[in-house]
């Protein structure tokens, strides 16, 4: 079951996330907690202090990171190698010479550091997006001037998605390698020991992309009760809307539809 915690900025949903998580804790029951990457260490502090001694290791505080950690260390994949910034932009540049006779925009920037890095962060963040080399190069015939520029990024991005297949993984990748992991003890009917009569709380997210989107739909089906807290203005979601909040009212229409689209129930 999906549970949302709405509110606009303090009106008190950490706390009434922390009010259930000792209820729970005080009944002998285990939770985990989620939180953004830059709030974990204070995240572990504040537990001892809400819940004291006694109860404080009823919980795991987690950042999506470390919890796709914990899930590969226990069902394998833990040991795959992750690259660095460094090595990303190194694969870009082996996509890049590899792919000379095909690419005429940014042949010539093969040998900018610069050129590389930004190339493997546009990558990234066409990867968080959802979006695979292959997709890409079916979408950039339509967008006009650019298209033979996004038609070469297209070919870039795949170069690199087959070096990357033989060499390690990004960061995001493993997100998705745990959600794959997760599915499949799922289908087993074997979670990892550290899920088992969990119930999760999620604390806010610092971004919401495709590969927490996966993992998250994963959790919604494997878990009894995810509970997540958003700030939200309380206002409705109007289409085109930039505003402060409407990344909360966005985020919170994409779980409800994540939550029915995995068999769970969405709380009233």
């Amino acid at each position: 079951m999906l549970k949302l915690v709405l509110g606009g900025s303090g009106s008190g949903k950490t706390t009434l996330l922390y009010a259930r998580i000792r209820a729970r804790a005080e009944k002998g029951l285990r939770s985990i907690l989620l939180v953004p990457e830059q709030f974990t260490s204070s995240t572990e502090g504040r537990i001892y202090r809400e819940l004291g001694d006694a109860l404080s290791g009823m919980v795991e505080s987690f950042s999506f990171t470390s919890l796709a950690e914990h899930i590969l260390s226990a069902e394998g994949g833990a040991a795959v190698q992750t690259l660095s910034d460094a090595g990303r932009a190194v694969l870009v540049r082996r996509a890049l010479e590899e792919l000379q006779d095909n690419v005429h925009y940014y042949y010539r920037h093969r040998r900018s550091a610069a050129f590389c890095q930004m190339a493997a962060q546009t990558i990234d963040e066409l990867k968080s997006a959802g979006l695979s080399g292959t997709q890409l190069a079916e979408l950039a015939p339509g967008c006009g001037p650019e298209s033979g520029k996004l038609a070469e990024l297209a070919l870039i991005f795949q170069g690199y998605e087959t070096l990357l297949a033989g060499t390690g993984m990004d960061p995001a990748d493993r997100l998705e390698l745990a959600a794959d992991r997760l599915e499949a003890a799922l289908a087993r009917g074997q979670l990892p020991e550290f899920l088992q009569e969990r119930e999760v709380f999620i604390d806010e997210f610092d971004t919401f992309n495709a590969p927490k989107k996966r993992l998250m739909g994963a959790m919604l089906a494997a878990l009894p009760t995810v509970t997540v807290a958003l700030c939200d203005d309380g206002a409705p979601m109007v289409p085109g809307d930039m505003g402060l909040f409407s990344g909360a009212k966005q985020v919170a229409a994409q779980l409800r539809q994540l939550a029915r689209k995995n068999g769970a129930e969405v709380a009233a």
